[in-house]
């Protein structure tokens, strides 16, 4: 019997993916940089006696506070992103980027080319996909029997 050699991406490929990983996290880090920019935010009132970008009205303080937390989550996505950029990078220098971390085969490059940071194959994430909600599942319907559990003890208790 032959010994398999392990999957690996050719250097061609390698490079070409290291430059487009580069160049999303070139643009990323831009982007957050003009976000902050344009996002800074003041803790003097200005010349109305309001906080800077703030209202005094509940309906625009609300809207605002919507905002602020959507541009948080954004910012705390886009810090995840860059991270899993980092990685794939990470992975290129390594030898180890486009090969599925579960079956060790190539990933395909078109589904490099739509989420280069992935790090399984179809087949394989969404059989992982699959697990993930029969856990779920499994774990919702031990926290319903548990609260029906709860409820009939405190019926019996009343």
């Amino acid at each position: 019997m032959t010994e398999k050699k392990p999957a690996k991406m050719s250097k061609k490929d390698l490079d070409y993916f290291e430059a487009l990983l580069i160049e999303k996290r070139r643009e990323l880090v831009a982007a957050q940089t003009e976000s902050t920019d344009s996002n800074t935010f003041h803790s003097q009132k200005d010349q109305g006696g309001e906080l800077a970008g703030y209202s005094n009205h509940l309906a625009d303080a609300a809207s605002d506070y919507t905002s602020l937390e959507t541009n948080f989550d954004l910012a705390a996505r886009e810090g995840k992103y860059l991270v899993y950029l980092e990685d794939a990078l990470t992975r290129i220098k390594l030898g180890t980027f486009g090969v599925c971390k579960i079956c060790q085969q190539l990933i395909p490059k078109a589904r490099l080319e739509a989420v280069p940071t992935a790090t399984k194959c179809v087949n394989c994430k969404e059989e992982t996909k699959k697990k993930e909600r029969e856990e779920s599942k499994v774990e919702m319907a031990r926290l319903f029997a548990e609260q029906q559990r709860r409820e009939q003890i405190q019926k019996s208790q009343s």
